[in-house]
């Protein structure tokens, strides 16, 4: 899903009820972990996964048993467990906190989720925590939550100690997904929102065309640049974040700032511009440049920066071939083999 908190804000602004399953806790073997996220509708329509299988299947009864009682519950999956293991089905093992949640369309919760869409277009980071009162005897929880953007005021009706804050901001900077935190003998839930990485596709052509539907499934931000309006449009690249006609590839990044979340993918038309653009590259500060081509191709290149001042070092950033080794040919392939590495390189990073 590439945007669950949108999601969940326009369903209630539509009048539609939905409750939300969230992994806040994995261990051992599990599908997917920490963090995912699926969206459960009354009709019992769901949106994503957080891995499938019986698992998933008992989430969603009771997620709509849940739409009907409004309430929210956490559930443990203790799938190392052989009795649990027998009568869910499954081999894999493992543990999973699966947190369970009717979303009111109370004028807090949209204020709440308002907040977010707010952060998330602008770049900022967001966190909401949240108490988890356990109902007596029961896997019953009331949660109460306030939501924080990069350096202001915490808001919403969760009341937080000084000594509360200090210590979930500490967490904060440690963490980028969801999770669940004890302090004081009590439990909270954290979500952190971080803002998606943005892919610079540098060349319009049939690769980036291919790529770029991936990317947005893949829950990546896009801006498309192109020196040819034919096919740096709207029209060509729906799922683009940006779209933007470059007079000069010298200087392609001037309208941007690039950081360590960024990442640059070079397939400018018949290779033509890829060692302008690399060098433009290399001034930035992007955590991740590929560019597409041979080896062969690749030691030219370089060869041409060397002598232009960029060192070793420089060049050692750059992922060339791009793509994973997948023995891939057309355009879809060579896009599919992109992604990969893309998401093999986000997840070393510690984004999920």
């Amino acid at each position: 899903m590439d945007n669950p908190w949108r999601e969940i804000h326009q369903s209630l602004l539509a009048g539609v009820e939905v409750a939300v399953a969230t992994i806040v806790g994995h261990s051992g073997s599990t599908p997917r972990g920490s963090g995912s996220r699926m969206l459960v509708y009354s009709d019992g329509r769901s949106v994503d996964t957080i891995g499938g299988g019986p698992v998933e299947a008992d989430v969603i009864r009771t997620a709509q048993t849940l739409l009907t009682t409004r309430e929210a519950m956490l559930r443990t999956y203790d799938l190392n467990s052989s009795a649990d293991a027998a009568e869910m089905g499954v081999l894999c093992g493992g543990r999973l906190d699966v947190l369970i949640e009717y979303y009111d369309s109370d004028d807090i919760t949209l204020q709440m989720l308002d907040r977010l869409q707010d952060a998330m277009a602008n770049g900022k980071v967001a966190v909401l925590a949240g108490a988890l009162n356990t109902k007596r005897d029961s896997e019953k929880v009331v949660i109460e939550r306030s939501v924080k953007v990069d350096n202001e005021q915490w808001h919403g009706p969760f009341e937080l100690s000084a000594e509360l804050r200090e210590y979930l901001e500490k967490e904060m900077k440690e963490m980028n997904t969801t999770a669940l935190v004890n302090f004081g003998g009590e439990r909270y839930i954290l979500d952190a929102i971080v803002p998606r990485r943005t892919v610079y596709l540098l060349g319009g052509g049939h690769v980036a065309r291919e790529l770029a539907p991936l990317l947005r499934q893949a829950g990546f931000r896009i801006v498309v640049i192109d020196d040819r309006a034919l096919f740096a449009n709207t029209t060509r690249f729906p799922e683009a974040d940006k779209v933007q006609v470059c007079e000069d590839y010298s200087r392609v990044f001037e309208e941007f700032h690039l950081d360590t979340n960024s990442y640059v993918i070079i397939v400018t038309r018949g290779h033509s511009y890829d060692k302008e653009s690399l060098a433009q590259a290399l001034r930035t500060k992007a955590g991740f440049i590929g560019m597409i081509g041979s080896r062969k191709k690749r030691e030219q290149i370089y060869r041409m920066l060397q002598s232009e001042g960029f060192t070793f070092d420089d060049l050692q950033r750059v992922h060339c071939p791009i793509g994973l080794a997948i023995g891939a040919e057309t355009p879809f392939e060579i896009a599919v083999s992109i992604l990969a590495e893309l998401i093999a390189y986000r997840a070393r990073s510690g984004d999920k």
